[in-house]
């Protein structure tokens, strides 16, 4: 408890900090009170352009699952709240410690997401989601005034789905706390939130033998043999953060209606803002698995007689300090971002504790030059007994014709491999190795014309690690690249919308890489108001697609998806059928899932050994209160 003290004081004086700052004049927001807005934690170095509005469109409402959201492309083991990857490759080259295990992180609140709403008036969203196989999905956002001056919200959300087959559950829960202070002149904001996530997860291993399902053999799927009985992960993260940031100048002005795209000369020379935060995070991994799932299934099991414990455990303290001359009521033709990283690490590996130090210089700079152009640089760098040497160097251009926005990306960092990779120890998996540093080119691409958007993006990696055959880390000694192509347009004609969206993928080399090389998204709907407008309907089907491929297998006791040569995945439209019905704030869908299910076609896999669901009926509703 007394690493927390410094946590207790801190947030004490920024509440007494704030309440005598709150005897300044006051100034006028000019938003619109009858609507909800939110921001991000890094607001102050957005612009004019760092609030945002709500969502309140009916389209896309039934698509519920945090990795089924419009531009996700996700494989998972056949139930929500379960362990999943992308069809699409992604890399992480953030600077910083990184343990590197994610395959959950759809189901987790991380700081950077949380929402920070602007609201006249209290805001309720609810919604609700009843399956078959007892199904169900809650998820609460709510934030409301206490005091012109004071804001506090919560979100909660929770995932429970039994499954189809035998110790298969997702049992998620995520939980946020959030709060705004600021001075009536707005020259004095904190931000502060607390984050609970608790995964709890049965792990099967997947089924016995594919045949069984692919044949139909036994249609009761309860009564298909799995590979582990007991086994379960269990993910557990407390997260308390604080924001404190101070306007330099006395303009007391928050957001603007002023016309003028670019400040003056003066104007330029703004002195900005100054931040401090600190956030610390504890996380907890711990797999579970009793002595009669000592089976065979894996390959190597150093206490056979007991039960598998293997514990993980990661505490973090992470300083920010940080300066920018950017203006939330003007737009700048140049503006700064500099700040100061400081990343205080313990992890604990079963009885193996580690300790990392890390100091990250970072600096950003943006030219504004005119309507038509703008530029964007970043670059950070790590050091300190961890990552030194780390580094991640960005450059954007962004261009505006009557032919569309154009923008071109260059990036380069060179990253240590996660700690996952370089050392774990447990039951059934133990490794230490000593890797080279990856090193990232990336250059992309794009268009932007209305409906249409389009781009091109071409990735080589030097030492790409990755996991093997036998589910243990690698390093491949050579260099890897990977091009990446998508084009996606909505077409409307009448009530009717047609939203394809097509993706293509090559790699150099598919022994340590795995991604289908096509991949097809369809919505097809049609949207009809009713009763004056008093109510909207629509209905549709969406359907995805993605060609043959050797894909990842998962490994429970790691949590990480490996290479696998012995089944191929993909070659299935996965359709589903929908009507969403909106009235006035209230959403409501009914969505028939999996319809190929139907016709006989026992071919749904997406990770090997683990069927997607069965054909089945989903109910929702998603209502939104803030009168």
């Amino acid at each position: 408890m007394n690493r927390f003290f410094p946590f207790i004081f801190i947030v004490t004086l920024f509440l007494s900090i704030a309440s005598i700052a709150l005897s300044q004049d006051s100034a006028n927001i000019e938003l619109d009170s009858a609507k909800v807005y939110y921001f991000y934690n890094n607001f102050e170095t957005r612009g004019k352009d760092f609030l945002s509005l709500i969502d309140t469109n009916i389209t896309n409402v039934q698509k519920y699952d945090p990795i089924d959201q419009p531009g996700l492309y996700y494989a998972n083991l056949g139930n929500q709240g379960l362990a999943h990857t992308s069809l699409v490759y992604h890399p992480d080259i953030s600077s910083g410690y990184n343990f590197g295990m994610d395959a959950y992180k759809k189901y987790l609140f991380y700081n950077d997401s949380i929402k920070y709403y602007w609201v006249g008036r209290p805001y309720t969203h609810v919604m609700f989601i009843q399956g078959s196989k007892k199904e169900q999905n809650l998820h609460i956002d709510h934030s409301q005034n206490v005091s012109s001056w004071f804001n506090v919200g919560l979100r909660f959300r929770y995932i429970n789905s039994p499954g189809y087959y035998k110790n298969q559950e997702g049992d998620d829960k995520n939980f946020v706390f959030k709060t705004r202070f600021q001075t009536r002149n707005y020259r004095y904001m904190v931000l502060a939130n607390y984050i609970h996530n608790k995964l709890k997860i049965e792990e099967n291993g997947g089924i016995k033998y594919d045949s069984v399902f692919q044949e139909n053999v036994i249609t009761d799927r309860r009564g298909i043999a799995v590979n582990l009985s007991t086994a379960s992960n269990y993910i557990k993260e407390n997260s308390y953060y604080v924001k404190q940031l101070f306007k330099l100048s006395n303009r007391a002005r928050f957001q603007s209606e002023d016309t003028t795209v670019y400040s003056s000369f003066l104007d330029k020379l703004n002195p900005g803002n100054v931040s401090h935060s600190i956030q610390l995070m504890d996380q907890t991994y711990i797999y579970r698995q009793s002595s009669q799932d000592n089976n065979g299934f894996y390959q190597i099991t150093n206490d056979s007689a007991n039960g598998t414990y293997d514990s993980t455990h990661i505490f973090k303290i992470e300083n920010q300090l940080a300066w920018t001359n950017s203006d939330n009521a003007k737009n700048h033709f140049l503006t700064f971002n500099f700040l100061l990283r400081y990343l205080y690490i313990e992890q604990t590996i079963d009885s193996t504790k580690s300790i990392y130090n890390q100091l990250i210089p970072t600096g950003e700079v943006n030219f504004k030059i005119s309507d038509l152009l703008r530029l964007h640089f970043f670059g950070d760098f790590v050091t300190g007994n961890s990552n030194a040497g780390d580094f991640n160097l960005l450059a954007n251009l962004q261009l505006t014709t009557k032919f569309g926005n154009l923008y071109y990306t260059f990036n380069t960092a060179n990253r240590e491999t996660p700690k996952f990779f370089s050392f774990y120890e447990s039951n059934h998996f133990s490794w230490n190795n000593i890797y080279k540093k990856q090193y990232f080119i990336i250059n992309k691409a794009g268009i932007s014309y209305k409906s249409f958007n389009a781009g091109v993006r071409f990735i080589a990696i030097d030492n790409f690690v990755y996991f093997d055959e036998n589910a243990y880390p690698a390093q491949l000694d050579e260099n890897l690249q990977i091009l990446q192509i998508n084009a996606r347009k909505l077409f409307k004609i009448g009530n009717w919308s047609f939203d394809p969206e097509v993706i293509y993928q090559k790699t150099s080399n598919t022994g340590v890489i795995r991604f289908p090389e096509w991949i097809g998204k369809v919505d097809l709907y049609y949207t009809k108001e009713l009763f004056k407008q008093a109510a909207i309907l629509q209905t549709g089907v969406n359907m995805l697609y993605n060609t043959p491929y050797d894909a990842y297998s998962y490994m429970p006791a790691t949590r990480a998806f490996y290479i696998q040569n012995e089944k191929e995945i993909g070659d299935y439209f996965y359709t589903n059928l929908f009507l969403n019905l909106q009235i006035k704030r209230a959403r409501l869908f009914i969505k028939y899932y999996n319809l190929g299910s139907a016709f006989g076609n026992y071919n749904y896999f997406m990770v090997p050994s683990y069927p997607m669901k069965d054909g089945g009926i989903r109910f929702g509703v998603s209502w939104m209160f803030y009168d």
